[in-house]
């Protein structure tokens, strides 16, 4: 039986970049190497992928983002009316926008990213209270740890204005662990890290096992006891958020989820993955669209999963972003 999925009002919170993709690299550069790329695109990236795939999936969005007034923010603006976002935000006078620039092969890509310094996170603060008040919102998702360490209320002012919460914090190992992300991961309804990101956030919290493991060097361990690890994390950090949903990404192993009915896993989603670029970003809106409409965990994984791989089979994060109809052809 299928469910219908009513359209949800979503305000979408987080830097927007302007994704500069060299896609279809056989290998990342080393340094004082050159490589040259087959495949070149300009795109909006950041929380402006999940903005999009929700749309995408039939939902009213609203991406609250801060762009320059450049030529990015220009381009980052034309995608969004294109795909039926709206934004609020300003466009700073001589601003420059967040830009990224992907480095992408086939099974994984590398970023460096320029992230304008914000200087006043109050008014940061105050301005998406005031557009949670204007415009009356079912669902805030923060996409990114800026969002955190600006606006640490932000959270509780949803909650009080009984607007549900998702976050996806997005890697950075000194943000991640800094108190203000910290009460993010423990009190967001919905959190969506990926696996590293999980771990790290299980340890700062004092539960399961250190995150020091994917960096020593020592061989990746055999599928099971990736696994179990992989369970283990999951179960650890969702002990921290009872009543809550934990949901942690794990790439070509698929995802894991915690919630009241368990621990689950679903497996990853065949693909020709061309661009893992904002996959994750895809994955977020294809969960949250099942779980807004109340099925079960693991079916919520699968939509999540599924949307993720759609992602990854063409260049930029939202390019194959699938739509509210390619979902139910797919059933």
């Amino acid at each position: 039986m299928r469910t219908p999925t009513a359209t949800v009002r979503v305000l979408v919170v987080g830097p927007a970049y302007c994704d500069v993709v060299f896609g279809g690299l056989e290998r990342l550069p080393a340094l004082g190497e050159e490589r040259f790329a087959p495949r070149f695109l300009v795109a909006a990236g950041g929380s402006a992928i999940t903005a999009i795939a929700l749309a995408r999936l039939g939902h009213r969005v609203t991406l609250h983002a801060e762009l320059g007034d450049d030529a990015l923010g220009a381009a980052v603006d034309a995608a969004l009316a294109r795909e039926g976002v709206a934004r609020a935000g300003p466009r700073g006078a001589g601003a420059a926008t967040p830009v990224t620039a992907a480095l992408s092969t086939p099974r994984d890509r590398a970023f460096v990213t320029y992230l304008p310094e914000r200087t006043d996170h109050a008014a940061f603060a105050r301005d998406v209270v005031a557009t949670l008040d204007e415009r009356g919102f079912d669902h805030l998702h923060v996409a990114g740890f800026p969002v955190a360490l600006a606006a640490p209320g932000l959270l509780d002012a949803a909650r009080a204005r009984s607007v549900r919460t998702s976050f996806d914090p997005g890697w950075d190992e000194r943000a991640l662990t800094d108190p203000r992300t910290l009460r993010f991961a423990r009190d967001a309804d919905v959190v969506l890290p990926n696996a590293l990101e999980a771990a790290l956030w299980a340890a700062a919290h004092g539960v399961g096992a250190d995150h020091a493991a994917a960096h020593d060097g020592r061989p990746e361990p055999a599928a099971a006891a990736r696994s179990e690890r992989a369970a283990a994390t999951v179960a650890a950090l969702a002990s921290v958020r009872p009543g809550r949903v934990t949901v942690v990404k794990d790439g070509d192993r698929g995802a894991w989820g915690a919630d009241a009915s368990g621990v689950r896993h679903v497996p990853p989603v065949p693909v020709a993955a061309i661009d893992a670029t904002g996959a994750g970003d895809v994955f977020d809106a294809g969960f949250l669209d099942a779980w807004w409409a109340g099925a079960p965990l693991a079916d919520a994984l699968h939509r999540g999963a599924w949307c993720g791989a759609r992602a990854t089979s063409a260049y930029g994060g939202a390019t194959a972003a699938p739509t509210r109809a390619e979902w139910e052809a797919s059933r």
